[in-house]
């Protein structure tokens, strides 16, 4: 009788409260913005292009220039490159060197996690820009991977800083005056990429100025000079569309007069 009794106090579950295996298999709605947000996450890694720079031993110019790059980059709030580095004769594992560090010290950026990393032929294939800081780095990188032609460059040629496209010298081993000369390159190439349009998507000042063939600069006076001409005052052409010698002598008479009374 009391089995009977608890039985029956006993709360039936209902259907929506009977865990199902429909039920267990659909996702919760707390997980669904989780799995869009590392979706979109996903995409936008995807389609960031990326940015190699090339010294020899990837301690002192190359980590300079891709650390700088990166703070110019955040302040700019542009997410849409990833900025490597690479060594084109080194081994994995070495830190920057202590000179680097204090150059970067005043724009609060820091080395201390770098690690070298030898060049590979993959880095080159997933770059969309390789820039080397002397034609070795460049030339190295093209005996690696010849494809990488269109994309690579010198650092200073690409950036248009230097009309003799002179390399950036390695500091390695030299004194602090040596790396703030280097840095001081490096800076102004750096300073003048933030602004082209592989890094922005749109053309650069330099490019939305114009050369020679866009702005001709002879062509605006002659046409206003044309135009200014009243048919009044206009010669009297012959057939064959030269000017009268007589209307240009009688023209030239007809001033003398004018300019020896204004004196």
């Amino acid at each position: 009788m009391l089995k009977q009794n608890e039985s029956k106090n006993k709360p039936v579950a209902t259907a929506e409260e009977s865990p199902g295996p429909a039920s267990a298999a659909r996702p919760s709605a707390h997980h669904r913005p989780l799995k869009g947000f590392l979706t979109r996450r996903t995409r936008e890694a995807q389609a960031r292009k990326v940015l190699l720079f090339l010294s020899t031993g990837n301690t002192c110019r190359s980590p300079m220039a891709a650390a700088y790059f990166k703070k110019l980059l955040d302040d700019r709030k542009i997410r849409t490159l990833e900025i490597r580095s690479a060594g084109v004769m080194t081994i994995a594992g070495l830190l920057a060197t202590d000179e680097s560090k204090l150059m970067l010290e005043p724009y609060g950026v820091s080395l201390e996690k770098h690690r070298s990393q030898p060049l590979t032929e993959e880095m080159l294939r997933r770059a969309d820009l390789v820039l080397g800081m002397t034609p070795f780095h460049v030339q190295m990188a093209l005996r690696l991977s010849p494809s990488s032609r269109g994309k690579t460059h010198l650092l200073k040629e690409y950036t248009q800083t230097d009309p003799k496209n002179r390399p950036i010298p390695d500091p390695m081993g030299c004194t602090l005056e040596v790396y703030k000369r280097c840095f001081r390159q490096i800076k102004q190439a750096c300073d003048r990429l933030v602004d082209v349009e592989f890094v922005t998507g749109k053309p650069s000042k330099a490019a939305r100025a114009g050369g020679p063939k866009s702005r001709p600069v002879a062509a605006g006076p002659k046409i206003r000079l044309r135009r200014s001409l009243s048919p009044a005052t206009a010669q009297p052409k012959t057939a064959g569309g030269a000017v009268k010698p007589a209307n240009v002598k009688k023209s030239v008479a007809s001033a003398k007069p004018g300019r020896n009374h204004e004196k």
